[in-house]
């Protein structure tokens, strides 16, 4: 008799468990969103400032034609008009040998485009020469040796009153100039005649030359000129002399030429600053200012590139107008609340370390959550509600079960949970769609007869529980 050996069969291990993925740490956020979040909206606001602010390179710009915003057509108009003969010039040169005739007005609308040497050559005009500056920066003041110490820039043009007893600031009376305030003048370099508007329109006298700073071009422009006393101020300022030299300049300049050609020396009607130094005359005290050409010069050197034959040579970048568009406490208070940020999101923020299993403190049973909502209906003797919710968990389930579209309409809905329960339509509509009960005992009778449709579906026909008798009358909702 032989016994059959039967061989267990290989036992295959289990595949190991994937293991789970590690959340990412994302408490960095805390630290890096508030700090981008204020950075985001400097640049934003500064991006929205700078698309306001008009270019100054732009030909309409404070051009005596332009008739756009920011122009200044009606200034011209209101200029002629007072009698005052307008000469155009569209170089600093030739500006300044004009305004050398003397018994002139020159205005210099963007002195942040010219030349350093040429803002320079302002104090060897003749006395009857009047210089209207509009708006220098503070780069601009220290280029061209302006005797402002210091400015402070607003972002827009504010008005206020003269506070002065400057004759066309007087007329004038409440205009838009407050937008960049001088500071006090150094003694040295000119002598301060009237300070108007909040510090904004400085005059000064240097080699007995009157010089006008205004600080705001809103009493220029077309858009603004008819705003407050705006169109007193700026045809006052303008209308002193018989001629008014209007410097319309829109690219930055080139310094001024060398040349070696003694026999400009004594040519008439330009400045001393634009002649050769006078070889006959080589003891004269040299004025470095600007520089001078000439036999045995050496306080300003000739540069590469300007030779009489060659193209004078750029100049240097300027620095960026940017930074002197805030007042500086800007900056501070903005890394203040730089660090005011970051360390308050170190304060509060969770302390870094390994996670610390920790057990809860107290285990809630899901069927407590359940009687509690329930309670808090009943409180409310909110029957109604309580019913609808059972009846839209149904009427989802049901729908799922008979495979039918979540918008089936309520014939079709009924049709085929009748044809699956076996219950007569009728009967299945007051379970579905029947009013809300009165009592708490309506309430039970429909929940129970809601739960016997819903077993007489998931249930086979042949068992299927029969309709129940209505809990309570009335229509179908």
């Amino acid at each position: 008799m032989t016994t059959a050996t039967t061989t267990p069969a290989a036992t295959v291990p289990p595949a190991p468990a994937a293991k789970p993925r590690k959340a990412r740490n994302r408490r960095w956020l805390r630290l890096v969103l508030p700090p981008a979040a204020v950075l985001l909206l400097m640049l934003v606001g500064t991006l929205v400032y700078q698309w306001g602010e008009p270019n100054a390179e732009d030909e309409a710009f404070l051009s005596p034609g332009s008739r756009d915003g920011i122009g200044a057509a009606d200034l011209a108009g209101r200029v002629r008009q007072a009698g005052v003969d307008i000469v155009i010039e569209h170089k600093s040169s030739d500006a300044l040998v004009a305004a050398y005739g003397g018994n002139a007005t020159l205005l210099i609308t963007t002195p942040q485009l010219m030349h350093k040497y040429y803002l320079r050559m302002l104090k060897v005009l003749p006395a009857t020469t009047r210089v209207v500056i509009v708006e220098p920066g503070s780069a601009t003041i220290a280029e061209g040796l302006l005797p402002m110490q210091g400015t402070a820039r607003n972002y827009i043009a504010k008005t206020a009153a003269p506070g002065c007893d400057y004759a066309p600031a007087a007329r004038a009376g409440t205009a838009a100039v407050v937008r960049t305030r001088y500071g006090p003048l150094d003694p040295d370099l000119g002598r301060e005649v009237a300070r108007c508007y909040d510090d904004s329109l400085v005059v000064y006298q240097r080699a007995g030359v009157n010089v006008t700073v205004v600080g705001s071009t809103d009493p220029f422009r077309n858009d603004r000129i008819g705003e407050h006393g705006n169109a007193k101020l700026a045809t006052g300022l303008l209308t002193g002399a018989p001629r008014l030299i209007w410097l319309d300049l829109h690219r930055r300049e080139p310094p001024p030429g060398i040349t070696d050609d003694p026999g400009l020396a004594g040519a008439p009607g330009a400045p001393p600053s634009l002649r050769p130094v006078d070889p006959s005359n080589p003891g004269d005290p040299r004025d470095t200012d600007f520089p001078q050409a000439g036999r045995g010069a050496t306080p300003n050197p000739p540069q590469p590139g300007n030779g009489k034959n060659e193209e004078p040579r750029p100049p240097d970048d300027p620095p960026n107008p940017l930074w002197s568009a805030f007042p500086p406490w800007t900056y501070v208070a903005t890394a203040l609340a730089v660090l005011g940020v970051v360390a308050l999101a170190v304060a509060m923020a969770r302390r870094l370390g390994a996670p610390v299993v920790e057990p809860l403190p107290v285990v809630v049973r899901s069927s407590e959550t359940a009687i509690g909502r329930g309670r808090l209906y009943q409180r409310a003797k909110a029957r109604g509600e309580s019913l609808q919710v059972l009846r839209d968990a149904a009427v989802v389930r049901l729908t799922r079960l008979l495979r039918l579209d979540p918008d089936v309409e309520r014939p079709v809905l009924i049709e085929a949970v009748a044809a699956s329960s076996g219950w007569p339509p009728p009967a299945v509509e007051h379970t579905l769609f029947g009013r809300p009960p009165d009592t708490d005992d309506e309430l039970v009778a429909a929940a129970v007869s809601l739960e016997q449709l819903v077993n007489a579906v998931t249930t086979e026909q042949p068992g299927a529980q029969p309709a129940p008798a209505a809990p309570f009358e009335g229509e179908p909702r």
